[in-house]
């Protein structure tokens, strides 16, 4: 699972949820550096899975055609769903920890059957 990199708003530390802010020049920058490891690891995929906003179909869009799978089968749906805040002066670690208010923890890595294992672990980590 990729996340869209940095929005305009992530910069103001403001919320996007689902307003459709466009990545930064940041957010393109890291969604490069996204597909350049895809690559780097040998990823390939059978079928992508993307939200309907612009900035989450545009950092598919490059990694994609990074990896040379432009032709992949690609689902766009609004039920992919994240509950995302930039917060300022935090590592990467800190993040990862976070408890949401209904007790789930921020980013999991899930199994095959979707349920958590573990808090996931950063691409570049």
């Amino acid at each position: 699972m990729v996340r869209h990199g940095e929005t305009a708003w992530n910069k103001e530390n403001k919320l996007c949820g689902w307003f459709n802010a466009p990545s930064s020049k940041k957010g393109i920058q890291e969604a490069l550096a996204a597909d350049q490891t895809l690559k780097r690891k040998g990823y390939q995929f059978d079928t992508a899975h993307t939200s309907v906003l612009t900035r989450v179909q545009h950092t598919l869009k490059v990694i994609l055609e990074e990896i040379e799978q432009s032709s992949l089968p690609v689902e766009k749906t609004l039920r992919l769903r994240g509950i995302v805040k930039h917060l300022d002066k935090l590592s990467d670690e800190a993040t990862m920890g976070i408890n949401l208010p209904n007790r789930i923890t921020f980013v999991y890595e899930l199994d095959d059957n979707l349920k958590p294992i573990k808090c996931m672990q950063f691409l570049g980590d």
